[in-house]
C-alpha cells in the first residue's frame, strides 16, 4: 500500500506541474493578446520565456530548501519528512488558485513562480523519502518506478489542458491556434489541477498519519522486547 500511495501522489502533484510547465507559454500568450491585443509577437515571446526562467530559478530554489529542510524536520524537530510533501501540495495548491484567478500577465510570474517552488520542492524530498520507507538496498528500482507516475499523470492533465484550450482558440492561417479570451482560454483546467491538488493534501496528511502510526508501533515493540 505503501508504494501504490507514493506512486499516486507523486503522479497527481508532478501532473498539476507539468500542466503548467508545459504551457506556461500558452498561458502567457492567452493572457495577453487578451490584454494588449497590439502586443508584438517578440515581445510575447520574450514574457514567454521569462516564464520557463522564474520556473526554473524556483525550481532549483525548491529542491535546494527541500534537501536542506528535510533533514532539519527529521533530525532536529523529530517531524515526519512527508511533512515537506505538505509543504509542497500546499504551495501547488495556491498555485492553481493563481491559476484560475490572474487575468493580468503582469501578476502572471506567482502562477510560474509557486509551482516551480512546488515542483523542486517535490522533486528535492521525494528520492528520500523513497528511500527512508522502502529502504536504500532497492532505491533505484523503487525511484524509477515512482518517476513512471509522471509520465502517466502528465499526460492526462497535458490533455484536459489542450482539450479545453481548444475548445476556445481558432486556428490561424499558419496553422498554429489563437484564443484571445485570456484567462477563459484555460481556467477549466485549472480548476481541475485544484481538484487534484486538493486531493494531494489529503494524501500528504494520510502519509503523514500512517508514518506517525508505523514510527510508535515500532517504538512500542522496542520498548516490549527490551523488558523481556
Amino acid at each position: 500500500m505503501s508504494f501504490y500511495l507514493l506512486w499516486s501522489l507523486l503522479g497527481l502533484l508532478t501532473g498539476v506541474g507539468l500542466m503548467t510547465i508545459n504551457n506556461i507559454g500558452s498561458d502567457a500568450r492567452a493572457i495577453w493578446h487578451h490584454y494588449d491585443d497590439s502586443a508584438p509577437a517578440e515581445f510575447i515571446q520574450e514574457r514567454q520565456l521569462m516564464h520557463v526562467e522564474i520556473l526554473s530559478f524556483m525550481s532549483f530554489c525548491g529542491r535546494l530548501i527541500s534537501g536542506i529542510g528535510s533533514d532539519i524536520i527529521v533530525r532536529k524537530l523529530g517531524m515526519s519528512r512527508f511533512w515537506c510533501l505538505f509543504v509542497s501540495s500546499m504551495v501547488f495548491l495556491f498555485a492553481q488558485v493563481c491559476g484560475t484567478q490572474i487575468e493580468s500577465p503582469h501578476v502572471l510570474g506567482f502562477l510560474s513562480g509557486l509551482t516551480g517552488l512546488a515542483y523542486g520542492f517535490l522533486f528535492g524530498v521525494y528520492p528520500a523519502l523513497v528511500a527512508e520507507t522502502f529502504g536504500v538496498n532497492g532505491l533505484s528500482q523503487n525511484w524509477g518506478s515512482m518517476t513512471l507516475a509522471p509520465i502517466v499523470f502528465g499526460n492526462i492533465f497535458n490533455l484536459i489542458y489542450g482539450h479545453i484550450y481548444d475548445q476556445h482558440s481558432i486556428i490561424l492561417p499558419d496553422g498554429q491556434r489563437d484564443c484571445k479570451d485570456g484567462l477563459y482560454c484555460y481556467r477549466n483546467a485549472y480548476f481541475v489541477t485544484l481538484g487534484a491538488s486538493l486531493i494531494g493534501v489529503f494524501l500528504s496528511l494520510f502519509n503523514i498519519h500512517r508514518d506517525r502510526v508505523g514510527k510508535l508501533k515500532k517504538r512500542i515493540e522496542r520498548d516490549r522486547a527490551r523488558e523481556a
